[in-house]
């Protein structure tokens, strides 16, 4: 069939420890955000919010910029632009996911927080059920933030590529 076409494309860089170096620094960015605001006795109130949310965007897009211009002739394509978004993002938002729920597990006022939203009802410090509703906290924190890096990525991928691949020829 000549409506499928298969393409050749070139990766141009090492983008797995780009990808690592870049979900380290995003995790490292949250997870500071996390510690922050805990340590200024305004503990994170919902695992998704509009600032990790941006964060999360606007990293993965300027790292993506920034990964292209670190390659020698600053040549990537659709593909390696979006498997290098993706591996920040989803690397990223792990770490998100567990600070998360070492915020729960470390902070009292955060688990606070934590067991009241889900539940609609107060909880003692050591109650079992705190850990639950911490680690369901880092889950959600981390799936919605992988949800936007993908996004984020898929529009760095559009916007920064500037090599297009190749179309195999099928010899007949």
């Amino acid at each position: 069939m000549a409506i499928f076409h298969r393409y050749q494309s070139t990766i141009h860089g090492n983008y797995r420890r780009a990808y690592l170096r870049g979900g380290l620094l995003i995790g490292a960015l949250l997870a500071l955000y996390v510690l922050a605001r805990l340590l200024m006795g305004s503990p994170v109130q919902s695992p998704t919010s509009y600032i990790s949310d941006a964060v999360m965007l606007v990293l993965v897009v300027l790292l993506t910029a920034f990964y292209r211009n670190s390659l020698p002739e600053k040549k990537i394509t659709l593909k390696e632009a979006m498997l290098f978004g993706m591996g920040a993002a989803a690397i990223g938002a792990v770490i998100y996911g567990i600070s998360l729920w070492i915020a729960g597990w470390a902070f009292p006022q955060q688990a606070a927080i934590f067991t009241a939203t889900m539940t609609g009802q107060e909880t003692l410090p050591g109650d079992p059920q705190i850990r639950y509703w911490a680690a369901w906290w880092g889950i959600v924190g981390g799936i919605s933030l992988m949800v936007v890096g993908a996004f984020g990525a898929f529009l760095a991928s559009i916007f920064f590529r500037n090599e297009k691949s190749e179309i195999k020829h099928k010899k007949s």
